[in-house]
């Protein structure tokens, strides 16, 4: 119980739950403004993080991720444009709902799936974290490493809507990786003469430029253009606005479905809120039937995509916590701040660092109960910051992405790092390529890359281990399976079409 105790001391001092109200509070008003994900929110936050101690750097980031995710559906209800790209299908219901004059009651029923989802999957997390990681305790190099190739082709195959695209993003952060000194021999790798390359890519500016920066970009190449309508919610019927609870146990069955398939989303690697959250829509859908009136303003269609997307925040935190790999974007950059603050996240941690791990499950569960505590009466709140010019918002975002990149290592060469990554960021997302293959796979390189090396030392340069080991025979027939139902899903979309 020592671990526990002190992770929850940690919790309690004044300076860590003042930090965790201010991320909530900052998560739920960037993900409710169009434009500003929670992936910038995590990206522009870990240099700050690299000051902290261990437990306030992991209430901040993990502030940030839980609130922000609820705070997309804002815009998405009340200007049919997500503040983020998880909760897109929530636009399906919770806007036509916000014509009716009913904007209130979906964002209040938002709030309670989002809660819903949320602890659902912490409890998973919970229950199956430690398991996997004994599980993997067994592993030795060729299991490490066939686990890790299995992950690149995973978020390669089912990240984006192109599989030539998901690998090519994917293959592009492991050359990334890969530059500087060669960790075993020490010689230059892509370094092309500079010494300043020796030491590789840094982890913050590279985050900061494929997220913040991009979407800056982004955003002067639309010339800072924001819609602009109105919208009043204290005009609204405040008898027909309150939820009652009949309306949310109407609701509790679909929730839990959404909640279910969006953490065994959130547990496969680079795969995301966004596809879970559509993922639950549809099977609620298709569950009701006729008797739905899904598209036309359904409230369970706005609780099963909030529940849906929720539910993916603690379970991402599965395989990052059990197996040291990302279950996101953002849990890629939850795992490079941990690495900056001396924990190595993998089967080990719960050995080595268990109070890091039970920082983590309080700082989800003491978040989650931020969230419902600041959401629910700051509803009306939240719809205020749709208001805010991005002309003057965005330089603001500018100055924190530079600053947040030179303070790292104190070195201007990470600044031009950052912008180069930019560009990269904002090319991908003008042509369709995902983002986080690249960030994920830029994060476990270097461990596969280490795993492959001790595992032909061993073998005296021989692959046979490879192919006679059962678990990456297992894993080389799930990739074979998740290529063919791959294929087989885009054939039937090009069909439909």
């Amino acid at each position: 119980m020592d671990p526990m105790l002190l992770a929850l001391t940690g919790l309690t001092e004044p300076l860590t739950l003042l930090t965790l109200l201010l991320s909530v509070t900052i998560g739920l008003i960037i993900g409710a403004i169009p434009g500003l994900s929670v992936n910038i929110a995590v990206a522009l936050a870990v240099p700050l993080t690299i000051f902290m101690p261990t437990n306030q750097a992991m209430v901040m980031l993990i502030g940030l991720y839980g609130s922000g995710i609820f705070g997309g559906s804002v815009s998405a209800i009340l200007l049919n444009a997500p503040g983020t790209p998880a909760s897109a299908a929530t636009i399906f219901d919770g806007y036509p709902m916000a014509q009716r004059g009913l904007a209130t009651k979906a964002l209040r029923l938002s709030l309670v799936a989002s809660l819903f989802g949320s602890v659902f999957s912490i409890a998973l997390l919970i229950l199956l974290a430690p398991q996997l990681a004994d599980f993997a305790l067994g592993f030795g190099p060729v299991e490490i490493a066939s686990l890790l190739f299995f992950t690149f082709l995973v978020i390669g195959i089912l990240s984006g809507t192109s599989l030539v695209k998901g690998l090519f993003s994917a293959s592009i952060g492991m050359v990334l990786a890969t530059v500087g000194s060669d960790p075993m021999l020490g010689t230059p790798r892509f370094t092309f003469g500079s010494t300043s390359l020796m030491d590789g890519l840094t982890y913050v500016p590279l985050l900061v430029g494929l997220f913040a920066v991009a979407e800056i970009i982004e955003e002067a190449a639309r010339k800072f253009s924001q819609q602009t309508r109105k919208f009043d919610l204290s005009s609204e019927d405040a008898t027909a606005n309150r939820l009652s609870l009949g309306e949310i146990g109407r609701c509790v069955m679909p929730m839990t479905r959404a909640s279910a398939i969006g953490s065994c989303i959130g547990i496969l690697p680079g795969i995301g809120a966004t596809i879970a959250s559509f993922l639950a829509y549809a099977d609620a859908k298709r569950a009701a039937g006729k008797s739905g009136t899904f598209g036309k303003g359904d409230p369970r269609g706005v609780a099963v995509s909030e529940s849906a997307n929720n539910a993916v925040v603690g379970a991402t935190f599965i395989p990052t916590l059990a197996l040291g790999i990302p279950g996101d974007a953002v849990t890629a950059i939850l795992l490079g701040a941990l690495v900056l603050q001396g924990v190595t996240p993998g089967p080990l941690i719960f050995i080595n660092s268990p109070d890091v791990v039970y920082t983590i499950y309080f700082a989800l569960l003491a978040s989650t109960l931020l969230m419902g505590l600041i959401g629910y009466p700051a509803v009306r709140v939240l719809a205020q910051t749709l208001r805010i010019p991005k002309i003057y918002l965005m330089p603001c975002v500018a100055v924190i992405c530079v600053a947040g990149s030179y303070v790292a290592r104190n070195n201007i060469l990470d600044v031009f790092v950052m912008l180069g990554a930019g560009v990269l960021g904002f090319v991908f997302n003008r042509t369709g390529v995902p983002v986080a293959p690249l960030l994920i796979a830029f994060i476990i390189t270097p461990p596969f890359e280490e795993a492959v090396r001790q595992a032909l030392t061993r073998s005296r340069g021989s692959f046979e281990p490879f192919l006679t080991n059962p678990v990456t025979l297992s894993l080389a027939a799930v990739v074979v399976g998740v290529v063919a139902l791959s294929m087989f899903r885009r054939r039937e979309a090009r069909t439909a079409q």
